[in-house]
C-alpha cells in the first residue's frame, strides 16, 4: 500500500510486545476506533448496560443487581424487559449464581482472548426490550496488546491501524483482534489491505487461528474469511450509508483459520 487519498505515500508500522510504544501505538489505533464506532446506532429495542465493577454488586450478587437494572429500565422505558443477555469474562465469578438464578450460560472459545468468557441470557417474557450487559475484566492480561500495526501517512498521521494481542492456544499460537479502524476518507480497499498485512503479521509470529468480537463489522470480517462461532445478539447495531439505507450489524464472535499453506 503505496499511495493515500492525498497523493502521500502510506506506511505500515508494526509494533510488538517488548517494544517500548507498544501502549502509545495501540491506545492511538484504540482511539480510532472508538471513533468510528459512534458512526453507528443502537437498536431502540435492546438497552446496553456496563456495570461498575467497582462500586455496584454485580460481581457480588449478579441476580440482585440485574433484577433492579431489569426493574429500573423497564420503568424508565415503560416497557417491559423481555430477555436479558450478558457478555463477560467474569463467569467463573458470577456463572454459578445466575444459572441458580434462572440463566442459560455458554463458555465461548475466544482463543488467544480472554479465558472465562461466557455468554449468559434469560428469557423473561414473550414482549419487550432486550437487556444487553457487558462485564469485561479490562486488567486482563490476555487483553493487553502485544502488536500494533498502523497505517501512517507521509506526516505521520494514523490513516487505519489494528491491534491485539498474541497468545498460546490449543495445537499453537492464537491472535485475538482487540480493535480495526479505518480513518474516513482513504480509499475503498484500505481495511482489506490492513487485515491481509496484519495476517501476514501474525503468520510471522507462528499464529495459526485468529479471533475476534464485533458489532459493527461483521459483513466485512466474513467477506474476507472470518466464520461466524458465536451469534449473541442480533441486530445490535446499524448504520446509515449515503444513499439513506439502513444496515444492520449483529454482535458476534469470530475466526479465522490459517491454513499452514497460506502466504497471507
Amino acid at each position: 500500500m503505496t499511495q493515500g487519498d492525498s497523493g502521500h505515500s502510506l506506511h505500515i508500522t508494526d509494533t510488538t510486545r517488548g517494544d517500548s510504544g507498544i501502549e502509545t501505538a495501540a491506545g492511538e489505533v484504540f482511539a480510532l476506533f472508538l471513533d468510528r464506532e459512534r458512526e453507528f446506532g443502537v437498536s431502540p429495542d435492546v438497552v446496553i448496560d456496563h456495570p461498575d465493577l467497582a462500586a455496584s454488586d454485580f460481581l457480588d450478587d449478579p441476580a440482585a443487581y440485574l433484577a433492579r437494572r431489569v426493574a429500573a429500565v423497564a420503568l424508565d422505558r415503560r416497557t417491559p424487559i423481555a430477555r436479558v443477555v450478558i457478555l463477560t469474562t467474569f463467569a467463573d465469578r458470577i456463572g454459578a449464581a445466575l444459572v441458580y438464578a434462572g440463566y442459560d450460560l455458554a463458555m465461548l472459545d475466544l482463543g488467544a482472548g480472554p479465558d472465562g468468557t461466557a455468554a449468559l441470557a434469560r428469557e423473561l417474557s414473550s414482549d419487550g426490550l432486550v437487556l444487553y450487559v457487558e462485564a469485561v475484566d479490562e486488567g486482563d492480561p490476555k487483553i493487553a496488546p502485544t502488536f500494533a500495526l498502523r497505517l501512517l501517512d507521509d506526516a505521520g498521521r494514523l490513516c487505519a491501524g489494528a491491534c491485539g494481542s498474541v497468545h498460546a492456544v490449543a495445537g499453537g499460537s492464537g491472535a485475538w483482534l482487540a480493535a480495526m479502524a479505518v480513518r474516513p476518507g482513504m480509499p475503498q480497499g484500505t481495511g482489506t489491505a490492513l487485515v491481509h498485512a496484519m495476517i501476514a503479521h501474525l503468520r510471522q509470529a507462528g499464529v495459526g487461528q485468529i479471533d475476534l468480537g464485533s458489532q459493527t463489522a461483521d459483513r466485512f470480517y466474513e467477506k474476507l474469511g472470518f466464520q461466524r462461532r458465536h451469534l449473541l445478539l442480533p441486530h445490535l447495531r446499524w448504520r446509515r450509508d449515503a444513499a439513506g439505507q439502513e444496515h444492520w450489524h449483529d454482535l458476534v464472535m469470530m475466526r479465522l483459520t490459517l491454513p499452514e499453506d497460506a502466504e497471507g
